[in-house]
């Protein structure tokens, strides 16, 4: 009998919490999200794959899985966190060459899901609002909203920053931690952070919705950015269908486990790709000429999770941070 052919093994790059903060910059990250989006919206361009998505019910906790194909270069990525009931998350994410066909890395995954969401959300806002800067409000002062005001102020987005948590020492904190000259504050209310505000963003894991119409300007551009998962609903009734535009970064999933799910079948059909949009050529904002109300439905793409991580490997590789480990030696 003939034996096997067993390759060569080689190093896998492994990278931990540290080197993963060490090796973002916000502008690398947002433009790997933009052109991720792109490829997300465009199942027909070469080398698309579609990515994928799954939950499991623990005791006291979920596991969420995402798997998700850059297609230049070809990288796949398979994130996988554990995220108790009582808070707090661990994970790793598995990067695997498809060019070479072969596990690239390992990556700490604690900080990727906060830094992809706020790239996703600094895409979105730069593309939708017609006339930087502006009024943010930002609900929820967790990881995700304290990186999302980072990634907004980097952009010039913000002229002010209103915080809202239902933990008020947490928006607080968020409040005194902000870098920038960007002025920031604390809203006591929900209503007293969204007036005259046109950007709200909301990134808390509510179950029950912490924003209504009443609440909004009529040209408000709104980022849902914390409704994930199946249950979780941060919007109140009419938001949506009140939407003179409506946008997703993964329209398909939004429809199960974002805003969208709580969608007439009759307003389905409004709701848009937002990497559809950023595809078309002209300016890279819409410049938009009449008073409108914009909302985008965002549930995490895994097409931006893999972009992500395929940039942070490549900075690391150029600047020689992280260690090598030979898991088949």
């Amino acid at each position: 009998m003939q034996s096997p052919v067993v390759a060569a093994s080689e190093p896998v790059l492994m990278l931990n919490r540290t080197d993963v903060l060490s090796l973002f910059t916000w502008q690398g990250l947002i433009d790997a999200a933009r052109r991720a989006l792109v490829q997300e919206a465009d199942p027909s361009r070469p080398g698309h794959v579609q990515g994928a998505s799954a939950q499991v019910a623990l005791s006291g906790a979920s596991l969420h899985m995402k798997v998700g194909v850059q297609s230049v270069p070809p990288i796949l990525s398979v994130k996988a966190n554990l995220r108790p009931d009582a808070g707090s998350s661990s994970g790793g994410i598995l990067v695997f060459d498809l060019d070479r066909q072969r596990l690239r890395a390992i990556v700490a995954s604690a900080d990727i899901t906060a830094l992809r969401t706020a790239a996703i959300a600094a895409v979105a806002a730069s593309h939708l609002i017609a006339a930087p800067p502006v009024v943010v409000a930002i609900l929820g002062a967790g990881p995700v909203g304290r990186r999302v005001d980072e990634a907004l102020v980097h952009l010039g987005v913000a002229s002010e920053v209103r915080w809202w948590s239902r933990q008020r020492a947490n928006a607080a904190e968020a409040v005194a931690q902000a870098q920038g000259a960007v002025p920031h504050v604390r809203a006591d209310t929900v209503g007293a952070a969204v007036a005259d505000a046109g950007l709200v963003v909301t990134c808390t894991p509510a179950r029950e919705p912490i924003l209504s119409t009443d609440d909004l300007n009529s040209d408000s551009v709104v980022l849902a950015m914390g409704a994930d998962t199946p249950g979780k609903r941060e919007l109140g009734p009419g938001v949506l269908e009140m939407a003179d535009e409506l946008y997703a970064d993964v329209p398909t999933a939004a429809l199960s486990a974002g805003e969208s799910a709580y969608l007439s079948v009759a307003e389905v059909g409004r709701i848009r790709p937002l990497g559809s949009e950023l595809a078309l050529p002209g300016v890279p904002n819409r410049k938009r000429n009449i008073r409108t109300r914009v909302v985008f439905d965002s549930v995490g793409s895994s097409t931006v999770d893999a972009a992500t991580v395929a940039l942070l490997v490549e900075n690391a590789v150029a600047a020689g941070v992280g260690s090598w480990i030979d898991l088949e030696g």
